[in-house]
C-alpha cells in the first residue's frame, strides 16, 4: 500500500498536466478543423474542370432536367432517359466549354440577323416548325413563331426565359460548331517530313533538252 501511495504523491501532478494537455488538443484539433471546413464554404459545387474552367453542379443539374425532360418528350423511357440525357449533359458540357476557345481565337460568332435566319428562316429546328405549321395550309408561320418566342423572352416566367435562352444558345451553339468543322474539312495539313522530301526531290529534278 505504501507504495502506490507513493506513485500517487509522486506522479499526481504529472497526471494532472497530461491530461490537461490531452483536453486542450482534443479542444484545438476540432477548433480548427471546423475552421478549416468554413474556410473551404462547405461541400464543394463543382462536378468537374474542364480545361481550367469549373462547371457548376447547378448549372450542369439544369442542363441535364432539360435534356431529360426533352428525351421523355420523344418518347424515350423514364430510366433511358435519365442516364442517356446525364450523358449527353456532360459530353455537350465538354464540347462547349473546348469549342469556345477555339471560337473566340478564330473570331466565329453568330450574328442577330443569322439567329433569326436558324429560327425563323427556311429551315427551322424541326421542334419549332411544328409547332407553328399551319394544320390547314400545312405551312410553317414564321411570324407567329417570333411573336411566341419574343413574348415568352418578355413576359414570361423566370423558368420560361432561362429555358428559351439556354435552347438559343444551344441552337448558336450548333451553328458555330459547324462553321468550325466547316473550316477543318476544307483545309489540307501535311506533315512537316514530307513537305521537307518534296522540296529535297525537287531540288534534285533536272530538266534536259537534246537537239539532233
Amino acid at each position: 500500500m505504501s507504495i502506490i501511495q507513493d506513485i500517487r504523491d509522486k506522479y499526481a501532478k504529472l497526471t494532472v498536466v497530461l491530461i490537461a494537455l490531452a483536453l486542450v488538443g482534443f479542444i484545438l484539433t476540432d477548433y480548427f478543423s471546423g475552421k478549416s471546413r468554413g474556410m473551404m464554404g462547405g461541400p464543394s459545387k463543382t462536378i468537374g474542370v474542364v480545361n481550367g474552367k469549373k462547371v457548376s453542379i447547378d448549372d450542369f443539374s439544369k442542363k441535364v432536367t432539360q435534356a431529360e425532360e426533352s428525351m421523355k418528350a420523344q418518347g424515350y423511357p423514364a430510366a433511358a432517359a435519365s442516364a442517356q440525357a446525364l450523358d449527353q449533359a456532360w459530353n455537350q458540357e465538354v464540347s462547349q466549354i473546348l469549342l469556345s476557345e477555339e471560337f473566340e481565337r478564330l473570331g466565329i460568332d453568330v450574328g442577330k440577323k443569322e439567329l433569326g435566319d436558324i429560327l425563323y428562316g427556311p429551315n427551322p429546328p424541326q421542334d419549332i416548325k411544328q409547332q407553328f405549321t399551319d394544320e390547314k395550309t400545312g405551312q410553317f408561320n414564321p411570324v407567329l413563331a417570333k411573336q411566341n418566342i419574343d413574348q415568352v423572352l418578355k413576359k414570361g416566367t423566370e423558368e420560361q426565359k432561362a429555358n428559351i435562352s439556354a435552347y438559343i444558345n444551344q441552337l448558336v451553339n450548333l451553328r458555330m460548331a459547324d462553321k468550325y468543322f466547316s473550316l477543318l474539312s476544307s483545309t489540307i495539313n501535311f506533315p512537316k517530313w514530307m513537305i521537307e522530301k518534296q522540296n529535297a526531290d525537287n531540288s534534285q529534278m533536272a530538266k534536259i533538252s537534246l537537239v539532233r
